[in-house]
């Protein structure tokens, strides 16, 4: 139900004091008074993981889960189902052999997304080893220059994998083996990870050319997935599904839902493909399913759709902006009481969250990335990094004390992209890159990466536009919209991707015809391509990279 509008909304309260604190700031806004589940499931019964939860190891958590519900499922894929006594089994077995190993260093988690990779997260903290998460969808020799770039010394990992280790000239050690039976007791505190140690090193893409490798704390992880189970009231009544991949910061972050003592559904899309995700939606209800709008976009379109996610209560969108345009097509297919809720970060912290409703109208084009969620501030600033009035656009800094410590380079934790604040050593800066405003009622609006918005013949150009009139199409199952140089000035192209059964000749032309009656010349794509998908990186982020390349075979 739309919001009343003669009453202002809570976040825009908040903003408004916060913008009033700002010149004693520096700029920066925060709304400490705003829940995590501000505009959420409040009817959802829960019981909050709060600061206890994100104080104390996340094991100790677990532990209280596995006392409370035994022989409930924790986590399911394709091929198996472990219970939480199961999970809490195999994680002592793993754990033990870890801390058996003669080899130090950091362990590489080589693995699909299923239940081994919770498994073998959970088990080096256990064990008191830094892990770094990797993907087995990558490509061998993308895992290796990871491996290289992180100093990894064990390879954890599925048996068929043994290659790729000894490509590398390290130790391995089958992830298989912790469903043996071998009745391990639990390692005893004292050997776990330490709260404020670097845990996890999570890879991702770099603006210098090479990957970049963030590294949190235990304590920052916790403070992340804590939000994510309080916002969402995540319970034992939930069966959480998501798709991406358990090398991300989203998947890392969703594994550790488990603590809520919901049961996570794990699927490798890479592997199952769409008729997988199809097969999971139809098995055991799903209440909560995480995942990209590029993914969503095909789920609305399929005719089962509003029988596959009859069961949702929560869809949380990730990794890409989400468009009003989803949200009407999700609308025609979800249940009318189901939230999508839509979250702006990076890897190296959490940003914003919004429940999408009717009504909202921040932006013609895109969702709000919303309020702040709690403990993280932001400030949108100039060239000159000095704060913007509301409604000037500038890039989104944002802060916090529970982001990721930095980033590993030649075995050693540094300072990354994370700047230290000059005022408080305990909070960190990150410069995102992407531009925002602050709207009239106090939202936060990401309009995308200062790098991508382009200007043709003049005008300033955003490509989200030019892809929603495509995908407004009914023969355009896909589109994506990105910008090259040709000749000096910058032009546009377009990749559509056709709807299934569609016989693609003339489409070209049709779609030229539509983008001529809805935009101005400027912001028609010089060239449009047809492909047959959409090219994903892991976490469920369109590649763009790999678009550019198509244009360059």
């Amino acid at each position: 139900m739309a919001e009343d509008a003669a009453a202002p909304a809570a976040h825009s309260l908040a903003m408004q004091r916060a913008l009033a604190r700002a010149a004693a700031t520096g700029g920066w806004l925060a709304t400490p008074e705003l829940p995590w589940d501000y505009r959420g499931p409040c009817h959802v019964p829960h019981e909050a993981f709060g600061d206890a939860g994100r104080g104390r190891p996340a094991l100790e958590s677990l532990r209280r889960v596995v006392a409370a519900s035994p022989d409930a499922v924790a986590c399911q894929d394709d091929a198996r189902t472990l219970t939480f006594h199961e999970l809490w089994r195999a994680t002592a077995r793993l754990a033990t052999l870890l801390r058996g190993s003669k080899v130090r260093g950091p362990v590489g988690i080589l693995l699909p997304n299923g239940v081994l990779y919770p498994v073998a997260v959970l088990a080096c903290l256990a064990a008191g080893r830094i892990a770094v998460l990797l993907d087995a969808s990558y490509p061998e020799a993308r895992n290796a220059e990871l491996i290289r770039l992180t100093g990894v010394r064990l390879m954890l990992a599925a048996a068929g994998m043994r290659d790729t280790a000894s490509a590398c000239g390290l130790p391995f050690l089958a992830a298989e083996v912790a469903l043996t039976e071998a009745g391990d007791p639990f390692p005893p505190p004292s050997g776990w990870m330490g709260q404020d140690m670097p845990a996890f090193v999570v890879c991702t893409s770099g603006s210098t050319g090479r990957p970049k490798a963030v590294v949190y704390s235990q304590r920052g992880l916790l403070h992340q997935a804590g939000g994510l189970i309080d916002a969402l009231h995540l319970s034992a009544r939930d069966r959480f599904l998501f798709v991406t991949s358990g090398a991300t910061i989203a998947g890392l972050w969703t594994m550790f839902a488990l603590l809520s003592g919901c049961a996570l559904r794990l699927v490798a899309l890479d592997d199952v493909g769409l008729q997988g995700l199809r097969a999971a939606l139809r098995g055991p209800p799903v209440t909560v399913l995480r995942g990209g709008p590029s993914l969503f976009r095909l789920l609305a379109r399929l005719p089962d759709a509003p029988s596959l996610l009859a069961t949702l209560r929560v869809l949380r969108s990730t990794g890409e902006p989400l468009l009003h345009a989803d949200v009407e097509a999700l609308r025609a297919v979800l249940p009318p009481a189901c939230l999508i809720v839509n979250g702006y970060g990076a890897t190296e912290l959490s940003g914003t969250a919004w429940v999408a409703r009717p009504g909202d109208a921040q932006d013609t084009v895109r969702v709000a990335a919303g309020f702040l969620d709690p403990g993280t501030e932001a400030k949108i600033v100039d060239a000159d990094g000095n704060p913007c009035p509301p409604g000037e656009v500038g890039e989104l800094w944002l802060r916090a004390r529970h982001a990721a410590l930095g980033e590993w380079q030649d075995g050693r934790l540094v300072p990354g992209r994370l700047e230290p604040d000059l005022s408080d050593p305990s909070l960190r800066i990150y410069r995102s890159g992407d531009l925002a405003r602050l709207a009239p009622d106090g939202a936060f609006v990401v309009l995308g990466r200062k790098d991508r918005m382009v200007k043709v013949k003049g005008w300033r150009v955003e490509p989200a536009e030019v892809e929603t009139v495509l995908r407004g199409s009914p023969e355009v199952a896909g589109a994506a919209v990105i910008a090259r140089e040709a000749g000096g000035r910058a032009v546009l192209v377009a990749f559509v991707v056709p709807v299934a059964g569609i016989a693609p000749g003339g489409l070209q032309e049709r779609l030229r015809a539509r983008l001529a009656a809805a935009l101005p010349e400027a912001m028609r794509p010089a060239r449009i391509l047809l492909i047959e998908a959409l090219p994903l990186l892991p976490g469920g982020k369109r590649d763009d990279a790999a678009l550019a390349r198509l244009l360059e075979g």
